[in-house]
């Protein structure tokens, strides 16, 4: 007897519409990480239901924007943060500015302003830049999103990010940091000039 009523109230539950979004990314966009559960760098689409949602994408582009081959290398950003606020249905797509040269992929990549396009027209996304001491080969960038995910609004400020340098190796000479960072900031082209010049090759 009670069977009854909640066999019709479950199925009442499963005939109700969801709300969701579909949210598309550029070609030039990877999706690291979403706050709605595990992302695959190759999703394209996300469904994704209405309300605050945080991702960790990732500029990732050809140097010859108009080549398939990819001879000259490529250029990346750091991850980089956003919250998005979903509406319940409908289609928003996840843009970058039209980048012709290979200069303004660099330009783009090193300070990225994405933009969020919706039926309405496109305007600009506030994004954070996480620096890249986060960034290796091995970080997990669930993990890395469950750190900044919270209850804290776009506005509010992220914590404070030190980077943990390793310990020093006796007679080591320590790394200066300005140069650390002109190395990280340079393209794949200009790491190996300067490796040939560090090494005297």
């Amino acid at each position: 007897m009670i069977r009854l009523p909640l066999l019709t109230t479950l199925l009442l539950l499963l005939a109700l519409p969801t709300q969701a979004a579909r949210l598309e990314l550029a070609d030039n966009l990877t999706l690291l990480a979403s706050s709605r559960g595990t992302a695959s760098p190759f999703e394209r689409t996300l469904t994704l239901p209405a309300g605050e949602t945080r991702l960790l994408v990732r500029f990732d582009s050809p140097l010859d924007p108009g080549s398939t081959n990819e001879s000259q290398g490529r250029v990346r950003s750091a991850p980089l943060l956003l919250t998005l606020t979903l509406p319940a249905s409908g289609t928003l797509r996840l843009v970058t500015p039209p980048l012709p040269t290979p200069q303004a992929i660099r330009r783009f990549a090193a300070s990225p302003a994405l933009q969020l396009a919706t039926a309405d027209g496109t305007r600009p996304l506030l994004a954070t830049a996480l620096p890249r001491s986060q960034d290796s080969l091995l970080t997990d960038y669930q993990a890395l999103l469950a750190r900044y995910d919270g209850s804290t609004s776009a506005a509010t400020a992220l914590p404070a990010v030190t980077p943990v340098l390793p310990a020093a190796t006796p007679g080591a000479v320590p790394v200066d940091p300005e140069l650390q960072r002109s190395y990280l900031a340079a393209d794949e082209a200009q790491r190996k000039a300067f490796l040939r010049w560090a090494l005297a090759l």
